[in-house]
């Protein structure tokens, strides 16, 4: 018995040593793709983009910054020495012309500043750009900066180093999944992967020193390797763990050692998964080529709505600044990016399946990955070709910075696929494809979970605008950081901190009569169902339904037409000689709340019936049939048949009712707010419209963020809470 308990923690161990393992390499393998925790970016000129990834694979992207800095400080000097010529050229025009042709003779000055080598002349005549070499760029920075360039390619090559390093840790997280030898394998590599990511930080000081050393004129501001202390304790954790299981695991007696396709299919699912996510998010888009483009398309809009793509490019394409084959070569590569990541997603979908249908699956994220992979290429080639332009400045490239990351992803799809396919059994010659009922349920039910992800859970990273002085239309960057201020903000202002009070009891006072009265749908359904005329039934429920499909602008202007100062009601009162001019009903702010709760009852009381309708025909018939045995009559039928059968769903609709208390909607209140009425009619979702989008509130939206995490939070909050009360008053819940 002790020994079961012993071998049972033992168990427990294990398996958590081995998910922290897992998790810790999975952030060492995160930092790469991080700007701000690359190691070999060691000068401010860099770009904050710049990523581990990047400073190993993409020279020229890592490097480039530095060349432009070369580029811009010697076509400075050039303009200077143009101002001055006629200060230092002395008063006679023999010698300014001297002086002007031997300037002019020192063809070296031009070519730094960004002037174009006779083989690397673009024929604009014909709309055609030849790429410069940006070899000889590099190789005349170095000849001008060697010791920036010494220091600078150093980085360079130690950053490859750490790559190869992870790169080993998650070789060796592949072998740990294995069995027996296999596995104790993965926990070495793992181990010798840390020791060496460990390793490859102590040479980014000396880079460092290098360039902090360097006496160059060229001012590139040099800054201390970011990340190492990340890197290392990550590092140290990844070996203490790893080496811990090589000691507590055994191997049970007579296991084969070998390794299984399966961690290769869970992580190609998840890297489609990921990319498929980076299809929707602006940030993320490797196509933006240039400042031009508009921030918010993404790689999808990209690449299946070119004019969506150039429209802020047409001045710029008509103009014949840059020839539109160059946005087309960026379109069509965007085109098959996206195809082939959807059918990186296609493939994963359908890898669930029997043997069958994984080889189809693993060829067709094998191709996918492949194609989207050489897209990514045809982006940087565009990209190549905007910065060899002569209307450079005009065009202002953006540097595609996530290409590198598509890369690496896309390549490792790519793999696991291959082994997956080696790995997997060959299927039988009359197997045919075949998914079991369960996924094919899930895969069903798929498309709706992207759907809601996509517009229920990817705004939540507008989030973030709550931690800066945002302005509407400004770009997000850690200067405008303010961190927790707007957090602050209510409890600091005495005029905020009495809105908010003054919206949150307008709020709960509404949504509390709404929820008050929540029993009236279910009492409307169970008299409608009484109703034994079908005609008349089908009638009532219609009319009653039909409101809710009228928007509220329209509401209002039919209760403007029966309530306002010329509407049907002051027009009988002032015909009948009891009034003597009209009354606008609509104005003031006595008894508001009722009135608001009697327009959204109208609204919508027939259509939040239905579903007790539903449930009112799913009940059994025997049960009446024996209570009319039983005697009894219409509403003891109802009062002890069909109100108790309803009660459940009364309860699952209450339990969200309250849950979304602090969420009564924003349409109905704005359309009947006037001056007379805006403060008891307000509202927390229309006071955070007013904040985002009301007159002279483009500086609100970092606290109209705050009120709506605010009010998100609390709404999950009171979801579990009605729903645990739930659970122990009836022994029911939701979840």
């Amino acid at each position: 018995m002790l020994e079961d308990k012993k071998n049972d923690v033992k168990s427990i161990l294990t398996t958590i040593l081995s998910y922290a393992s897992k998790l810790t390499l999975i952030l060492l393998f995160v930092f790469m793709f991080i700007g701000r925790m690359n190691p070999a970016r060691i000068s401010k000129v860099m770009n904050t983009n710049v990523s581990l990834v990047k400073s190993a694979l993409y020279f020229k992207g890592y490097t480039s910054d530095l060349v432009a800095l070369q580029n811009a400080k010697k076509a400075e000097s050039s303009n200077s020495e143009l101002e001055n010529l006629a200060e230092t050229s002395g008063d006679s025009f023999d010698d300014y012309y001297s002086n002007f042709a031997a300037m002019v003779a020192d063809t070296s000055a031009y070519d730094m500043a960004g002037g174009l080598d006779d083989d690397d002349e673009e024929e604009t005549a014909s709309g055609k750009i030849k790429v410069r070499s940006y070899k000889k760029e590099w190789a005349a920075f170095k000849a001008a900066h060697s010791q920036i360039a010494n220091a600078v390619e150093k980085a360079h090559k130690y950053s490859i180093f750490t790559l190869a390093a992870i790169l080993i840790c998650v070789i060796g997280l592949y072998l740990s999944c294995g069995t027996n030898k296999i596995r104790k394998i993965g926990y070495l590599v793992i181990c010798a992967g840390a020791v060496l990511v460990s390793l490859s930080m102590i040479p980014y000081g000396y880079a460092y020193d290098l360039l902090a050393g360097s006496l160059d004129s060229l001012e590139v501001s040099p800054i201390p390797p970011a990340g190492i202390a990340g890197f290392i304790s990550f590092s140290i954790i990844t070996f203490a763990l790893a080496l811990a299981l090589f000691v507590i695991e055994k191997a049970p007696e007579g296991q084969k050692s070998e390794l299984k396709a399966t961690p290769f299919q869970i992580t190609y699912r998840l890297l489609a998964l990921l990319l498929f996510i980076l299809l929707f998010i602006p940030g993320a888009n490797p196509a933006r080529i240039s400042l031009n483009i508009s921030r918010n398309v993404s790689l999808f809009t990209s690449g299946f709505s070119y004019g969506t793509y150039v429209r802020n490019m047409e001045r710029i394409l008509v103009r014949g600044w840059l020839p539109s084959s160059v946005m087309r070569i960026a379109y069509f590569s965007s085109l098959l990016a996206c195809l082939g990541i959807l059918a990186c997603g296609v493939g994963s979908c359908i890898s669930v399946g029997n043997n069958k249908l994984k080889r189809y699956a693993h060829i067709s994220i094998f191709a996918g990955s492949a194609l989207s992979f050489v897209s990514m290429f045809g982006i940087v080639h565009a990209y190549n070709l905007i910065t060899s332009s002569e209307n450079v400045e005009r065009i202002e490239p953006l540097e595609p910075s996530t290409v590198p990351m598509y890369c690496i992803l896309l390549a490792l799809i790519c793999i696991c696929a291959v082994i997956s396919y080696i790995k997997t059994p060959a299927p039988e010659k009359d197997e045919k494809p075949a998914i079991e009922a369960p996924l094919q349920l899930f895969l069903m039910i798929l498309p709706f979970l992207i759907l809601v992800f996509i517009f229920a859970y990817l705004p939540l990273w507008g989030w973030r605008y709550a931690f800066f002085d945002y302005n509407a239309g400004d770009t997000l960057s850690m200067d405008a950081w303010v961190g927790w201020k707007w957090f602050k903000a209510p409890f600091e202002n005495a005029a905020t901190r009495n809105d908010i009070i003054r919206v949150l009891r307008n709020t709960l006072a509404m949504s509390g009569l709404g929820i008050a009265t929540s029993w009236l749908p279910m009492v409307f359904a169970i008299f409608l169902s009484e109703i034994k005329n079908q005609t008349s039934k089908k009638i009532i429920q219609t009319l009653t339904t039909i409101p809710n499909f009228i928007s509220w602008v329209l509401v209002y202007a039919i209760a403007f037409c029966i309530f306002g100062t010329e509407g049907f009601i002051s027009s009988l009162m002032v015909n009948s000689g009891l009034w003597e001019r009209g009354k606008n009903m609509l104005m003031g702010d006595s008894f508001i709340w009722v009135k608001m709760w009697l327009w959204g009852t109208w609204k919508g009381l027939g259509w939040s019936a239905i579903m007790y309708i539903a449930a009112i025909s799913g009940i059994d018939q025997q049960l009446y049939e024996a209570a009319t045995v039983d005697g009894a009559g219409r509403f003891q039928k109802m009062w002890h048949i069909t109100l108790p059968e309803l009660f459940p769903t009364y309860i699952v609709l209450l339990i969200l009712s309250v849950s979304n208390i602090l969420s009564n909607g924003m349409d109905q209140y704005l359309v009947f707010k006037n001056p007379t009425n805006k403060n008891p009619i307000e509202v927390l979702d229309l006071y955070v419209y007013q904040l985002s989008f009301g007159q002279g509130s483009s500086n609100n939206i970092p606290f109209s963020t705050v009120v709506s995490m605010f009010k998100s939070l609390v709404s999950v909050v009171l979801l579990f809470i009605t729903n645990r009360v739930s659970k122990l008053i009836r022994g029911s819940s939701i979840f």
